[in-house]
């Protein structure tokens, strides 16, 4: 748990930083993909309004996190 803790952090404000920057996406970090780590890394990216999805490219680990990106829809300028 001590060493999920550092990652979650670091994921929560990658996920501020991002959607201020306005990019679309940011992968879910290294290390591999268990229950727990994957309920945070949704539930983060679903508070900045964005959903986890696999990248989606053939022959790659879905055990591995850095293989998830969370997909934030960019925000239609105001008129």
């Amino acid at each position: 748990m001590r060493r999920a803790a550092p990652l979650l952090l670091a994921l929560g404000l990658v996920a501020c930083a991002t959607t201020e920057s306005g990019v679309s996406t940011y992968t879910l970090g290294r290390g591999l993909v268990n229950y727990d780590a994957m309920v945070r890394a949704k539930a983060d990216c679903a508070s900045a309004g964005g959903e986890v999805r696999p990248k989606g490219v053939q022959g790659e680990d879905p055990a591995q996190l850095s293989n998830y990106v969370c997909s934030i829809p960019n925000k239609a300028p105001k008129p």
